[in-house]
């Protein structure tokens, strides 16, 4: 069906709309006669719905519609409304087909009754990530459609052409799939560079192939500044796709202790400590099943414990590392790539007439200065950091007087017959170092106290006196830095943030420490980060919770590091402070290491004494109940005896949960639940917990008009304190309640709750609540089809945040639609891991599957008690594969 010749193309800002069938090729195969009749109908549903709302169908390909429209709402209704029909109309067609539809907006004119360029290659790119039964916009559709149920699901990759930010279109009456979309989420932490990528392409070329070949270490080596990082993240960001987005960047320059090396790989691949394994078995755990490249940055001064971590990882099938580092870790599979200065009569010039130019556009390599660029880089031993300080300076000194400024700098090293590359790079960094005035010079060192990166604010409340740096001074002093490339600068999530480089942040550190301030400064940061905690933990439940989301996940690392400095300093107060301050971020964004931050508190001697114990007991029994741990209940008890009024809730929360998802008891969880109100919570966090819990318990085990009153309760906070967490958390309760009525109504507010746990940035607890408890719900009555992708998504889910709790929750829902599948014996494989780790199956799974096994199934369940949690999770993901494989294969007989 080609375009009508009385049809004119929009032009100008056009919204394309592209929908495609799932899996046509296999209904090609399977059934190629009733496929060609689905076709044929799919092809009139979707030309009535686009002229029906004003658009154009541009062509049909394969198997699926181009249509175009000068209005974006006008698109999204169109592709409602074709959705919509499709749906009802698969229904009653020998073939349920699955449509997956993309919306995607640009500046385009046609050309010859078509469109072509970059417009229509992001569009067609962008379709591709929905599953069928999802429509799918870009950023720049979803900015233009007011009034439209929208999901933001994050940044994803577009192949070959960068990424784009995703949102799902949501509408009443159209059903969409809970599957995630197909390419996963953006999960490389890999760093943004902004500068050109230079005379590589040889050593790329040469990294490329050992990552091919499935090398399981490579480690890039050569002195400081000689570009081993970018060369690193250019690779990786080469292969990211084949990884399908698992490529981990872990920068050790803030490592200072070496214990510390596993914690850092841990956080950021998203592994939690596992009971009954070490730090560095729960990695192996978390990455066992996964291809995944992590990226070790900078390992030379904590070289031993990185020699320990690369070792673990290289024995995980499917897992490659690739290290960075001035010597290598000599390990027996270790491959070693040799990273030479750059040419310098070529690349080297190249970088520094590159370099120079973004400082002074006007600057020319020409005849005149020539000799005088090459002599500089020369001087300079082709060390990439090196040439780029040199080149910052162009706005200050020609070429030929930097070279006549080198020669100066650099006379201490002259007689030698030998220079030492690193002896020139710091040499190098001394010069430009020497070339700040006073203040640069006393701000550059004092920003080494930094760990991970920095804010304006942070450095005018760590770095400003009265003596040195005057606070007004600070954005210009950064600025003048950031111009002489001695700071980098790096805009994130729309705010300006600024780091050192690892070279420049050691110089730094040398030269603060011969002022004998560094400890001071370090102080002044760790107080800093503090009070940030504090205020920002107070705006969690607030209406600025995004905000405070965003900035306490930008200043993770440091923090970590301000904890660390007071427990150098035996700050037992100030330690416990700041733990307790983050906790409600932490535990509900699924930053699970504050757990183990409380355990460290708990380890000091006295602390049963102090004020704090009761809140980091809490703190750490949340923590071993949510990797399925045996000591919550005790921990907890323990923090109770201290302090009966429990000043957070931590330690009732965590007996809650676990008389409520773990044991099944009644008796415990009414205990629990009516003393924690009793003690009348005086923090927002714990009565918003103590208010929905006791709904909970209300609703599962004895209904009564009272769970509706606690429920109001909540919602009431709730809405007083505008905190969306607060609002998901209370829909939780709410839909209890009214499922009781309206079974609709209630999975409508879960929903709802659902949605906006998912408009916070990152991970959300209170998701992974209501998807395992609308999965609960709906196992029996959904279509198999949709139960059996739905338990397949959350698990998956689970599985990526290496959240046990959440994972063996899951599977005794999961043994249900196995069983509905067909697949009892791996349903009860599940239950036995399950039980086995401490959890008890409900009672619906549990007589699903004596129904279907009888006398075999405690058999089966201590087959499945021999599994760990994520082996029985890679166990229920292969399962369901098959089982949903097996059922659309039968909705063809």
């Amino acid at each position: 069906m080609e375009l009508a010749e009385h049809e004119a193309l929009p032009s100008g800002t056009v919204t394309f709309l592209q929908t495609d069938i799932e899996d046509s090729s296999g209904w090609w195969e399977k059934a190629p006669e009733a496929m060609r009749e689905a076709l044929a109908a799919h092809d009139a549903l979707i030309a009535q719905a686009v002229r029906a709302n004003g658009g154009v169908v541009v062509k049909h390909l394969g198997d699926g519609c181009w249509a175009a429209f000068d209005s974006a709402p006008r698109a999204a209704a169109a592709a409602v409304d074709f959705q919509g029909r499709q749906q009802e109309a698969a229904s009653d067609q020998l073939l349920p087909l699955r449509i997956r539809i993309g919306l995607h907006t640009g500046e385009i004119e046609p050309t010859e009754g078509d469109y072509f360029g970059p417009v229509v290659n992001r569009a067609a790119r962008i379709v591709d990530l929905a599953n069928g039964n999802q429509i799918v916009c870009s950023a720049s559709t979803a900015g233009l459609l007011p009034g439209i149920g929208l999901r933001n699901e994050g940044t994803h990759d577009l192949r070959g052409i960068g990424s784009e930010e995703i949102f799902m279109i949501l509408a009443d009456g159209v059903e969409t799939d809970p599957e995630p979309l197909r390419r996963p989420i953006k999960s490389t932490n890999l760093p943004r560079t902004h500068t050109s990528f230079l005379g590589r392409s040889e050593d790329v070329d040469n990294l490329l192939s050992f990552i091919e070949r499935g090398e399981p270490v490579i480690t890039l080596l050569g002195p400081g500044g000689v570009g081993k990082t970018r060369l690193a993240i250019e690779a990786a960001a080469g292969v990211s796709a084949s990884f399908r987005g698992h490529v981990y960047f872990c920068d050790l320059v803030p490592i200072a202790d070496a214990d510390a090396v596993g914690e850092a790989v841990a956080d950021i691949v998203g592994a939690r400590r596992q009971p009954g394994m070490d730090l560095l078995e729960s990695i192996a755990d978390h990455l066992s099943g996964n291809n995944a490249l992590v990226l070790l940055d900078n390992c030379e001064h904590v070289i031993d414990a990185a020699r320990d971590v690369v070792g673990v990882l290289s024995r995980i099938d499917g897992v490659q590392v690739l290290a960075t580092s001035r010597e290598a870790l000599g390990l027996a599979v270790e491959q070693q790539l040799i990273v030479d200065p750059l040419s310098a009569a070529t690349a080297g010039v190249e970088l520094f007439v590159d370099r120079a130019r973004q400082r002074d556009p006007r600057f020319e390599l020409t005849s005149d200065n020539g000799s005088a660029v090459r002599a500089v880089v020369a001087r300079l031993d082709g060390i990439p950091l090196a040439i780029e300080l040199a080149a910052a300076r162009i706005r200050l000194m020609t070429p030929e007087e930097l070279v006549a400024r080198l020669e100066d700098g650099f006379r201490v090293l002259e007689g030698r017959g030998h220079r030492e590359r690193h002896e020139t790079l710091r040499e190098t960094v001394r010069w430009s170092f020497d070339l700040l005035d006073s203040t640069e010079a006393a701000l550059f060192t004092r920003l080494c106290v930094f760990a991970g990166g920095f804010d304006l604010a942070s450095v005018e409340a760590v770095c400003a006196d009265d003596e040195l740096v005057g606070v007004d001074e600070i954005p210009d002093l950064v600025m003048a830095l950031v111009d002489k490339s001695m700071v980098v600068s790096n805009p994130v999530a729309g705010h300006q943030r600024f780091t050192l480089l690892e070279t420049l942040r050691a110089f730094a550190a040398d030269e603060l420490d011969a002022t004998g301030t560094r400890a001071a400064h370090r102080r002044r940061h760790a107080d800093h980060f503090l009070e940030l905690a504090r205020t920002q933990g107070d705006r969690f439940w607030s209406a600025a919770e995004p905000d405070a989301w965003r900035i306490l996940d930008a200043e993770w690392t440091n923090l970590r590091a301000a904890l660390d400095t007071y427990e150098a300093a035996d700050e037992l107060d100030l330690g416990a402070s700041l733990v307790v301050a983050l906790v409600w971020y932490a535990n509900l964004s699924m930053r699970f290491e504050v757990f183990s931050w409380a355990q460290e508190l708990l380890e000091t001697p006295g602390i049963e004494t102090h004020p704090a114990y009761t809140d980091l007991c809490g703190t750490a029994a949340l923590g071993a109940y949510f990797t399925v741990h045996g000591s919550p209940t005790a921990l907890a008890e323990a923090g109770l005896a201290a302090d009966p009024t429990d000043p957070e809730g931590l330690c009732r929360a965590t007996l809650a949960s676990v008389a409520m998802n773990n044991t099944h008891s009644p008796e415990a969880a009414n205990e629990v639940t009516t003393a924690w109100l009793a003690s009348e919570p005086s923090t927002v966090g714990s009565r918003l917990w103590a208010e929905c819990f006791r709904t909970f318990y209300l609703c599962t085990y004895d209904p009564t008009p009272e769970a509706a009153e606690w429920s109001a309760a909540a919602t009431k906070l709730a809405d007083e304190t505008g905190s969306i967490t607060a609002k998901a958390l209370t829909a939780w309760a709410r839909g209890q309640v009214l499922s009781y009525e309206d079974m609709d109504i209630g999975l409508s507010t879960w929903r709802d709750g659902l949605e906006l746990a998912r408009s916070l940035p990152g991970d959300h607890l209170v998701e992974h609540i209501l998807d395992g408890l609308i999965l609960h719900v709906t196992v029996r009555s959904d279509d198999l089809l949709s139960s059996l992708r739905g338990c397949r998504a959350a698990l998956r889910g689970a599985l990526e945040r290496h959240y046990h709790a959440g994972t063996s929750h899951l599977f005794g829902v999961t043994a249900i639609a196995l069983c509905r599948a067909g697949d009892a014996t791996t349903g009860a494989h599940l239950v036995g891991a399950m039980r086995a780790n401490g959890h008890e199956v409900r009672r619906n799974a549990r007589r699903t599957l004596e129904d279907a096994l009888g006398e075999e199934l405690e058999r089966h369940m201590a087959e499945g008690a021999s599994l760990g949690i994520t082996q029985a999770g890679r166990v229920a993901v292969d399962a369901l594969d098959a089982a949903i494989a097996r059922t659309e294969e039968n909705s063809l007989a």
